[in-house]
């Protein structure tokens, strides 16, 4: 322990030094803040150290002004912009409606600071060699958090920031695993990996995005073929650690990920595209609907997700109004039987901020993968498919996990999304300034050619 203490000291003040030299690196602290969880509670407001990208966002942004930093990309985002403006004029009156409003203002806060960090992040303006090692790093990041979750698999130990009540979930968790046929195969111990964050869970949904990166990465060609042997092996480890935290979620969420890459990266292949989906939502039903082979929790999961979604549906019919302001969620659970929130992202935003923000919410994030779809048709090679796998496995986190689980309700995980919207963000941005000079530089060509029957 003594000995650390100095390597601690040493790596820290060669950190300072590097980032002294170009103050612009603060914004390789985002992808660190977000491969670990850890919260504390200085009043009545609890706070997580992810929340801190706000304030690294923000320092970068008038320093990369100060820098002078060329505008590299067309990321003004006056549309997005406004949506995130209604979106937060929209659930702001659902602080009113609770009955602990300090309580509500927290709540209001989870879903407008990941937003205000999207914002920040985007004007930083930041240039490709910067957003490509941010997306390096991120990955790398979380391929550590899968190696320490597969050492804790196999010994047990090394949960450092397990959380209060995540001894408990896993002891009953593993039992349910073994119960399965799959489950039990695993021959899973006294530990699920969980990485820097505070459960399995958690761990398993970070781990979708890079993952995604990773196999997509392997089919890319043009990066070569050691780097592809390497995102090779990056992939078998994530997806091993993955399948180790038994979240059925996080692999129902990459499997769609991957089909959304292969639909979008093989436009042409019209029958084949039309058999892998339909070979997928085969094998995903015969594996979850068979009793005894994937069912780790025996559907209970689904029973209580089935007691949320009606009481909120029985919440909405008896008071309509909460459709316009939300901040309903005392009364939901007054009258539900389940303690916890609603596993719906739509009825949790409903109940929470009203159906207007609920629109502009996922307004926003359709609108995303539909501009990253259209932009990705006139690009190539890794950057392209970069993008398609990023917007894919997004949208495959908004929907999917959303339809199981409130999503929002996390800062971590929101800032966490976001960031990887930025970077999204970020690549479209590349591709509409090149764009842009090719065409810039095809009309300046033509107005220097010599018109038909001039001397040249």
């Amino acid at each position: 322990m003594l000995i650390a203490i100095p390597i601690v000291a040493l790596s820290s003040a060669v950190f300072l030094l590097w980032i002294a030299a170009s103050p612009s690196r603060l914004v390789y602290l985002l992808p660190v803040l977000l491969a670990f969880e850890y919260r504390v509670r200085p009043s009545l407001f609890s706070i997580d150290l992810a929340e801190l990208c706000v304030v690294v966002a923000l320092g970068v942004w008038p320093i990369r002004r100060w820098e002078q930093a060329p505008s590299a990309t067309l990321l003004e985002t006056p549309r997005e912009s406004i949506l995130i403006l209604a979106l937060a004029v929209c659930a702001a009156p659902s602080v009113l409606f609770e009955s602990n409003m300090a309580h509500a203002a927290s709540v209001y806060r989870d879903l407008i600071v990941p937003f205000l960090f999207f914002l920040l992040l985007v004007r930083c303006r930041l240039d490709r060699q910067q957003v490509h090692a941010l997306i390096k790093l991120a990955c790398a990041l979380a391929l550590g958090n899968a190696l320490l979750g597969l050492l804790q698999y196999e010994t047990g130990n090394f949960l450092w920031f397990a959380g209060a009540g995540e001894a408990e979930w896993q002891e009953y968790k593993i039992g349910l695993a073994r119960l399965s046929l799959f489950g039990e195969s695993l021959a899973p111990g006294n530990a699920l990996p969980i990485g820097m964050y505070t459960g399995a869970n958690n761990l398993a949904c970070f781990l979708s995005l890079p993952l995604c990166l990773a196999t997509t990465s392997v089919f890319t060609h043009e990066i070569g073929r050691s780097r592809r042997l390497l995102c090779l092996a990056a992939s078998l480890l994530l997806f091993v650690c993955l399948l180790l935290t038994i979240f059925r979620s996080g692999l129902v969420v990459f499997t769609a990920s991957m089909t959304l890459v292969f639909l979008l990266l093989h436009p042409e292949k019209k029958f084949a595209r039309v058999a892998v989906v339909a070979g997928v939502v085969a094998l995903l039903g015969f594996l979850f609907l068979t009793q005894g082979i994937l069912d780790w929790d025996q559907f209970g999961s689904f029973q209580g997700r089935e007691e949320m979604v009606s009481s909120a549906i029985r919440l909405v019919k008896a008071h309509p109004e909460v459709l316009l302001t939300g901040g309903f969620s005392d009364l939901y659970h007054a009258q539900s039987r389940e303690t916890q929130e609603i596993h719906n992202l739509a009825l949790y935003s409903v109940v929470h901020y009203g159906l207007p923000a609920t629109i502009l919410l996922f307004a926003f994030f359709i609108r995303l993968f539909r501009r990253a779809v259209a932009t990705a048709r006139s690009m190539q090679g890794l950057e392209r498919n970069i993008l398609i796998a990023t917007c894919a496995s997004i949208t495959a986190t908004f929907i999917l996990y959303g339809a199981t689980t409130m999503v929002i309700d996390s800062i971590q995980t929101s800032i966490w999304l976001m960031f990887w919207v930025g970077v999204s963000e970020y690549l479209i941005g590349f591709q509409q300034c090149k764009s842009i000079g090719v065409r810039e530089k095809a009309a300046s060509c033509a107005i220097a050619l010599p018109a038909q029957g001039e001397p040249a």
